[in-house]
Formats: structure tokens, C-alpha cells, sequence
């Protein structure tokens, strides 16, 4: 699948982008990466330029706000997320920040970095949110177990 995160429905088969425009962040899991590698860029009211040098910058449109706010408000959803987590947003900051991957990250930034993807914030907190997550998965585990377990005669 391609970069295109309005399309893609599962972050594993997705193959990002070097670049995002603002237009196309949908909170994906690469996306939440990419805003918090370039968080020094928009957090001074700038968008990162393209590396393949396809920001089309010799358009002149007339916009309705000012070029800083639609990078300042991306950053501030991101931080505001990863508030919500407590000391696991700031160990996924600080690996991210190390350059690591998604394959590589520990568990409490992975967590910290599913639980602020989506469109929308999750309605719970951080913690019943890491609960209910820890219940499915050991319900879906207990489940495949069964379904490899060799029947005992």
C-alpha cells in the first residue's frame, strides 16, 4: 500500500512517505512519528519542506489564517495526546527523538503511540485504555491457544 493514510486500513502494510502535507495527516501511526521528528520545525509556526521539492511554493493562493496555524495546531493535537499518557509519551518522544523505529520502540512508547492515533482522542483515559487493550489481547491469545491445542484422548 502506498503512503496515502486515507486509504491505507491497516499501519503494518503502509509504506509512508518521507513527507506529509498537512492536508493529509489523518493521525496515522507514521504520521504521529513524522510530526514529533519534525517537531522543531513546526513548533516555530512552519511546515517541513518536501525532500522531493513538491511543495508547489510558486502557487500564489490566498489564504484565510496565517501560514503558522495549521502547523501549530497539528503539533499542539499531537502534544495535547501525548499529555494524556503520562511518562509513556515522553519515553516515545525520547525514542523517537534517538531514531528509532516502529519496530523498535518498547512497549510503553508503543502503547503511548496507538493510544494517540486515530481521527479522533480517545474518550478514555490512558490507563483503562492500556487495561481494556491488555484484556482483548490476552482473551484473543487464550483463544488461539485453544484453537492449536492438540486434543487429549
Amino acid at each position: 500500500m502506498t503512503g496515502d493514510c486515507r486509504h491505507c486500513k491497516d499501519f503494518r502494510e503502509c509504506v509512508p512517505p518521507e513527507w506529509f502535507n498537512y492536508a493529509e495527516i489523518r493521525f496515522c501511526v507514521h504520521q504521529i512519528m513524522w510530526v514529533i521528528r519534525n517537531a522543531g520545525v513546526i513548533g516555530i509556526g512552519k511546515w517541513p519542506d518536501d525532500s522531493q521539492g513538491d511543495n508547489n511554493s510558486g502557487s500564489k493562493v490566498i489564504k484565510t489564517e496565517a501560514s503558522f496555524v495549521k502547523p501549530i495546531l497539528i503539533l499542539a493535537e499531537v502534544e495535547s495526546r501525548l499529555g494524556r499518557t503520562g511518562i509513556h509519551g515522553k519515553l516515545l518522544v525520547a525514542q523517537i527523538e534517538a531514531g528509532r523505529e516502529l519496530n523498535t520502540l518498547d512497549r510503553e512508547a508503543r502503547d503511548a503511540l496507538f493510544y494517540v492515533q486515530g481521527w479522533k482522542q480517545k474518550r478514555i483515559t490512558f490507563n483503562e485504555w492500556k487495561k481494556a487493550r491488555r484484556y482483548y489481547q490476552k482473551g484473543n491469545k487464550a483463544q488461539k491457544e485453544e484453537e492449536n491445542a492438540v486434543p487429549v484422548c
